[in-house]
């Protein structure tokens, strides 16, 4: 695993990150930066901008995202989750990624969906208009 901490990633993230690239895995397992909960809560404030975050990330099966922590993924709380899209480009890297914590750099991007044309199963929320209220 050791060996895995200087990768660099290519990942498309659906409603927030396009075209992140990640350092690779991070050694501890701290909860999620500040600026990836602030991402997560406001995804439209960050339109268009690029940003560096850590999240623990999951490549299983139809739950491809980018969680605040593995307890937040557990009990699936939408508004602490950014959704993966381009994720087969990490098939090769998935059982040396999944369930760490890693920090991606990326352009924030709000609709992915291509304006509700895009339906992905597991995907953290619906639609960008849904809130956790």
């Amino acid at each position: 695993m050791n060996s895995m901490s200087r990768i660099l990633i290519t990942l498309t993230c659906l409603f927030m990150l396009v075209a992140c690239s990640s350092s690779g895995l991070v050694k501890n397992d701290f909860p999620a930066d500040q600026r990836f909960l602030d991402v997560a809560e406001n995804p439209k404030k960050f339109e268009g901008h690029e940003v560096t975050l850590r999240a623990w990330i999951t490549l299983r099966h139809e739950d491809r995202n980018l969680w605040a922590t593995m307890k937040d993924h557990e009990s699936w709380k939408p508004v602490r989750c950014l959704s993966l899209v381009n994720y087969d480009a990490l098939a090769n890297l998935e059982p040396d990624l999944d369930g760490h914590f890693v920090e991606v750099t990326g352009t924030v991007i709000n609709d992915a969906s291509n304006n509700g044309t895009v339906i992905r199963l597991g995907a953290c929320r619906d639609s960008p208009q849904q809130s956790d209220s």
